[in-house]
């Protein structure tokens, strides 16, 4: 019987050592019995110049095995997995069906089990990865998702807890089809491809993938964004050409960019004034409206763009709060504290006080842009008649 064969993809460099210095002859020995029984291998090293996920694959018995080995260097918080979804791209795109996807731990020199850390290991479980050591390394049982709920309050609760760093978002709109918007420049892309592929296996909706452009970059790289369009996923890229082409046609703006930066700087969709967590009728609510921007004089095109996908200028407000903050039945003063119009009906004004709960917007949301433009919206409105909801 033929001996289970090994190919290294790469000559992966770590420092001065090369890829086949990192994977020792016991490393692969064990990998070997962990997926064969077998400790005897053969081992060719593909030196081809192309470096795909710190992978290797071994073949047995008419089956591949995809292994992606994890870096020795913690480094940003990205760093570590950003071999990863280069791995599974290349397993997705095997044409051999009797094939497996797993994951094995090198000795790390730090912490590799932060909140981050642990959320990203659920991702790869739940794209279908299995861990072949995690219980040398890890304390804690990883589990896949089950949900796609799961995946965005896990999202947001991490959210939380590094505000500045976070890249790729998940939310569902009001047709039921599950948006993941995503950046694509450096390790920000590898999240971004691991989210679509984890979020695929397990999600009852369809998907759409918006490319958040960053920097030059508009897209994906080819092969991972290949793979996604494969399972059926819709890719939008969205770039400044588009945002410029909407904005010029409409007097409101759906802007991906736009979404992206509420998703940002508010997190999941949440209607700030009654807490209807719905993400089908959550909507994101300009406080400068797109068409008072338009009818601006003093500032140029691009300018007028800026402002009308700037995060800061927005709410999450459900239907029924966007619509009564669109006509100005709402108002939001500058202290955030929310006031109503004093001449509708009384039966209406119950009803609002009933179903708003919310008559405070929180300190963290009253940025002194935010500000700028509930000035802006304000000033063609009289407050006189409006009254705080109390």
């Amino acid at each position: 019987m033929p001996r289970p064969h090994f190919t290294i993809k790469n000559r992966f460099q770590k420092r001065s050592e090369l890829y086949e210095d990192i994977l020792t002859a016991d490393i692969l020995r064990d990998v070997c019995h962990r997926l064969t029984g077998r400790r005897d291998y053969t081992v060719t090293f593909d030196d081809n110049g192309y470096n795909i996920g710190r992978l290797a694959t071994l073949e047995f018995n008419g089956t591949i095995n995809y292994i992606s080995f994890s870096e020795f260097e913690i480094g940003s918080r990205n760093s570590f997995f950003q071999s990863f979804p280069s791995a599974l791209v290349k397993y997705h795109q095997e044409a051999n069906t009797n094939k497996n996807i797993y994951f094995y731990f090198l000795e790390p020199d730090g912490n590799i089990e932060t909140a981050y850390f642990i959320f990203m290991y659920r991702l790869m479980k739940t794209a279908g990865t299995v861990f072949l050591n995690e219980t040398d390394y890890l304390v804690n049982t990883i589990n896949p998702f089950n949900s796609v709920s799961d995946i965005i309050v896990q999202r947001d609760l991490n959210r939380g807890r590094n505000r500045g760093n976070a890249s790729s978002y998940v939310t569902v709109d009001e047709n039921d089809t599950l948006q993941i918007y995503g950046k694509t420049y450096g390790a920000n892309k590898y999240e971004t491809t691991l989210l679509c592929l984890a979020i695929h296996e397990i999600t009852p909706y369809s998907m759409e993938l918006y490319e958040i452009q960053e920097g030059d970059l508009r897209q994906l790289p080819r092969d991972a964004r290949n793979v996604i369009l494969s399972l059926g996923i819709n890719v939008i890229t969205s770039d400044l050409i588009l945002e410029r082409e909407e904005f010029e046609r409409n007097d409101s703006l759906r802007s991906p960019t736009y979404i992206y930066n509420l998703l940002e700087k508010l997190g999941e969709k949440k209607c700030s004034l009654c807490d209807c967590e719905i993400p089908q009728i959550i909507q994101g609510a300009h406080i400068w409206p797109v068409a008072s921007i338009k009818r601006t004089n003093n500032i140029n095109l691009d300018v007028k763009i800026q402002h009308a996908i700037d995060g800061d200028n927005g709410l999450w407000l459900c239907n029924n709060h966007h619509k009564l903050f669109d006509i100005n039945l709402l108002y939001i003063s500058t202290d955030g504290r929310l006031k109503y119009k004093t001449d509708i009906e009384q039966n209406h004004e119950t009803y609002l006080r009933d179903f708003t709960i919310n008559s405070q917007l929180p300190n963290d949301i009253l940025t002194p842009t935010f500000i700028d433009y509930l000035e802006k919206r304000n000033r063609v409105l009289d407050a006189g008649q409006y009254s705080y909801v109390s």
